[in-house]
């Protein structure tokens, strides 16, 4: 997989992605805290610093890297805001091609896995990771679990202003991953011992904010309507009133961490 300018792929929601997205479980977020050997994480694909910033107000130095600038611009703008117990470097960089980041006790990557070559970044990143040292995936939406049920609505609106074809980004339109799920493509790598946890995460979210995440995704971020963004939010908005008056948005979805280590360091 290979996108051409992968920087762009959420152009348009830097501002935004924090506000809207769903925090990731704090169970995950101090199983993370306290995993060995102690030392720097490399949060890749950092984004706004949705795990960073948790990681370091529970004491953990992170080197946080992200392709998009404006992300790491986001991200320094959301740490001068807050006072942390652990350092943060930000760093633009490729997770495809890390330079000036040395030996990193573990590595984790929220929601962006599947944006990247990860049998390659996974071989780059046995070069990174001390020996005992881990790799951690956090996503959303464990593999084979719903969405919320407000997603397929907003499916259904996508298709009549996009078309079927699904977006990534204003520059590109999404090529799936090859080769398996995350899991598969794990236990394939040296880091093919893995720990997997999942837990029910509650959401309840008003219209403002089910819109708002709307728009930090890739396949539907603001740029990608131009001037017609303003009909798609209403059209949107329309939808999502018509099967929730109240609007109040409930769902209860499953976020899943995997935690991975090299099968010879046991």
């Amino acid at each position: 997989m290979s996108y051409a300018n992968p920087a762009a792929l959420f152009a348009g929601t830097e501002a935004q992605y924090l506000r809207f997205r769903a925090a990731h479980p704090d169970v995950f977020l101090d199983l993370l805290t306290g995993q060995r050997p102690a030392g720097t994480v490399l949060d890749l694909g950092c984004g706004p610093g949705s795990i960073a910033l948790p990681l370091a107000d529970r004491g953990r130095d992170v080197i946080a890297v992200d392709v998009n600038p404006r992300m790491i611009d986001a991200a320094r703008e959301a740490a001068a805001r807050r006072m942390t117990r652990g350092k943060v470097r930000w760093q633009v960089g490729d997770a495809h091609d890390l330079t000036g980041v040395g030996p990193v006790a573990g590595v984790t990557i929220g929601d962006a896995f599947h944006w990247f070559d990860r049998a390659r970044v996974l071989a780059g990143l046995d070069r990174l990771v001390v020996p005992g040292g881990f790799v951690a995936l956090v996503m959303s939406f464990a593999a084979g679990t719903a969405k919320p049920w407000w997603y397929t609505v907003a499916d259904q609106v996508l298709r009549r202003h996009l078309g079927a074809a699904r977006h990534a980004g204003p520059e590109a339109m999404y090529d799936p991953p090859q080769g398996g799920d995350h899991e598969t493509v794990l236990r394939t790598s040296p880091f093919n011992r893995l720990t997997v946890m999942r837990t029910d995460q509650q959401l309840r979210l008003d219209l403002a904010q089910v819109l708002g995440n709307q728009y930090t995704q890739a396949y539907s971020s603001p740029p990608l309507f131009g001037e017609h963004f303003d009909d798609f939010d209403r059209d949107l908005s329309a939808a999502l009133c018509a099967v929730e008056p109240s609007g109040v948005f409930v769902a209860t979805v499953q976020p899943a961490l995997i935690i991975a280590r090299r099968g010879e360091d046991t």
